[in-house]
């Protein structure tokens, strides 16, 4: 199985010089009109970049607490599909179609939503309209460039193949979906854990929140809906999304805590908040805290948790580890003024316990535990 997964990141590798060019803007482009704001070169997104590959080669290392659960814990994965079915059975008409939307939208246009009517709106329509090219060429679509060459759960998925909930109960699965698309058919032979929606939910959530530190909490908390749409669709499993938290959140840290790759996210940041500016006519601050459609710090804080660990137990309450120290990176946008030390004990102090599935002891376990919302939401 680690030799099939070697050979896919060997073919990810020999994709990754066309998928750049495909999207990122070729140097013999027709020169964009003088007020068009720029986005990044070719030049400057290839890289290549030491956070292109992840210390273990594969997400694996940090992901491995399902092997251990699959194994021996018959109870919890039982646990595991009870939860999908439930929230797929029970999910009203409004849900549904919100889920069967967010599996066709792309990630970062669906994690605007928690901006509100005011932000959101304009977000979209900067997006839409090529003036936030710099944000594109990082989080928008497959071919996004904090996403390549090795982020996108592919390998992962294929490592541990572990069925979708709709293909291993089939009777107990409604299916969602849109007239004239099969989204189901299109997943059947695609390994459900980790979550990619979840995961890039979770990594572009990151970095829109590190680009918008006023919103953090209530980009935390659409990340979280992300992922349980997808159990609205029964396509993936609670544990399916809460490994693609624990992927995405080690993705985001590791773009940021990369100096060349760190500059690229703040240059795009400094662009989305130009943009928003002067299309809002008034700082984002204000047009968020006048907005009543955008959800309270509170509220948002409460939603974001009350999907992170979905009514599984402690497992291991003896369970010892700490937050990841690359997670500091996290926070710099939020808490510019604070050492990574500083960063690294709020995360400590607004963390889950130890010890729920897919924690693990040692230097890859801990991320699971990250509540990036209320972090966020702590007094600066």
């Amino acid at each position: 199985m680690m030799a099939m997964s070697l050979r896919v990141r060997s073919v990810l590798l020999s994709m990754f010089a066309v998928l750049l060019m495909l999207g990122a803007p070729v140097a013999h482009a027709a020169p964009a009109p003088a007020t068009a704001p720029a986005g990044f070169s070719t030049a400057q997104l290839v890289g290549p970049f030491a956070s292109d590959v992840p210390p273990g080669g594969t997400y694996l290392p940090e992901l491995d607490g399902f092997a251990a659960l699959r194994a021996q814990r018959p109870d919890l994965m039982k646990q595991n599909l009870a939860k999908v079915v439930s929230v797929n059975n029970s999910a009203t008409p409004a849900q549904q179609a919100d889920a069967v939307a967010i599996n066709y939208d792309d990630r970062i246009v669906s994690l605007s939503q928690a901006l509100g009517t005011k932000v959101g709106t304009a977000f979209r329509q900067l997006l839409a309209a090529g003036k936030l090219p710099k944000v594109a060429q990082l989080v928008k679509g497959d071919t996004a460039r904090a996403g390549i060459p090795l982020q996108t759960t592919l390998i992962e998925k294929q490592y541990y193949n572990n069925p979708r909930p709709f293909v291993v109960a089939p009777a107990q699965i409604k299916r969602y979906n849109r007239p004239g698309s099969d989204l189901y058919g299109d997943l059947a032979g695609n390994g459900s854990y980790p979550s990619g929606h979840s995961s890039q939910a979770f990594w572009q959530g990151a970095l829109l929140a590190y680009w918008l530190p006023e919103a953090g909490p209530q980009i935390l908390a659409q990340s979280g809906h992300i992922g349980l749409s997808r159990m609205v669709l029964g396509v993936h499993y609670p544990l399916d999304v809460m490994g693609g938290r624990i992927m995405g959140l080690t993705v985001a840290s590791e773009r940021l805590s990369d100096p060349a790759f760190a500059r690229l996210v703040d240059a795009a940041g400094d662009q989305l908040r130009e943009q928003l500016r002067t299309a809002l006519g008034e700082p984002v601050a204000r047009a968020l805290a006048d907005d009543p459609t955008v959800a309270s710090t509170s509220q948002a804080v409460s939603n974001a948790q009350e999907l992170m660990t979905f009514g599984f137990p402690r497992i291991s309450p003896n369970q010892v580890n700490a937050i990841p120290a690359q997670a500091a990176a996290l926070l710099r946008s939020r808490f510019p003024h604070l050492s990574d030390a500083a960063r690294l004990d709020i995360l400590r102090r607004t963390a889950i316990p130890a010890g729920y599935p897919l924690d693990q002891a040692g230097v890859n376990g801990g991320w699971v535990r990250i509540d990036l919302a209320a972090a966020y939401a702590v007094s600066g």
